[in-house]
């Protein structure tokens, strides 16, 4: 599927969709049980998605407790994450920091959006890769941009409507950004875009001038048919 969005922006690489499909593709990366490492984060995933590769996720082997609530494979389990995500434990592990208190963590979970995903597999993948037979299972559709792509993006999700509010950026996992926030958004009448991979710990994976743009698959066919009648074909401002 070709995106007339990635060609007017200039991004230097295409968008990844993100599928929702009970079909495990051949020859596509993924986590394994016996992978080892606990705590395996889904970002190079989806950097080797944004470089070319298909990528399948699984509730299986997604063992990192904020993989698991942000592809919406499982919630939560109170006691060590409400710990992990603010002070630690002493004496027995450290915190990171990203939250004041435990007591503002458990805030936090109880007010995530209740999610379960309805397929089997997460599949990760170029949206140029993208067949007629899959469009029904593309869910989500992901830029990853640098400042200036954001700002046309940005401008672009509000081109057709009278609101100045249809992009979102909220604090959560890099992965929660990409797949949760988004299909969240999905179930309303005029869902938002999100801006996301602010997490910190995602940052290692990422160049340090790009942050993700997101959204589902509806919306996205909604702003591609607006391009030829935007600002990215009409006017002066963009470059």
């Amino acid at each position: 599927m070709h995106s007339k969005i990635a060609d007017a922006i200039r991004l230097h690489r295409g968008p990844v969709a993100i599928l929702l499909t009970d079909h495990k593709p051949d020859n596509a990366l993924e986590f394994t049980e016996e992978g080892g490492q606990k705590n395996r984060c889904i970002i190079p995933l989806f950097v080797a998605a944004m470089n070319g590769r298909t990528a399948v996720l699984e509730k299986e082997t997604v063992l990192c407790p904020g993989g698991q609530v942000g592809l919406c494979f499982g919630p939560y389990q109170l006691g060590y994450i409400d710990y992990f995500l603010s002070t630690g434990k002493e004496g027995q592990f450290e915190g990171e920091y990203r939250k004041k208190t435990p007591e503002l963590v458990r805030e936090f979970i109880a007010n995530l959006p209740e999610i379960t995903l309805p397929t089997r597999y997460l599949v990760m993948k170029p949206l140029s890769r993208v067949t007629e037979s899959e469009i029904t299972e593309t869910a989500i559709v992901v830029f990853v941009a640098n400042a200036d792509q954001l700002s046309a993006l940005a401008t672009l999700a509000n081109f057709d409507r009278p609101t100045n509010d249809n992009v979102s950026t909220l604090f959560g996992s890099g992965c929660g950004s990409l797949v949760m926030q988004v299909l969240d958004q999905a179930r309303s009448e005029s869902p938002k875009a999100v801006i996301g991979l602010t997490d910190i710990t995602a940052r290692k994976y990422l160049d340090k001038n790009v942050l993700s743009f997101s959204v589902p698959f509806k919306r996205f066919v909604e702003m591609e048919a607006n391009v030829e009648g935007s600002f990215l074909t009409k006017g002066k401002d963009w470059p």
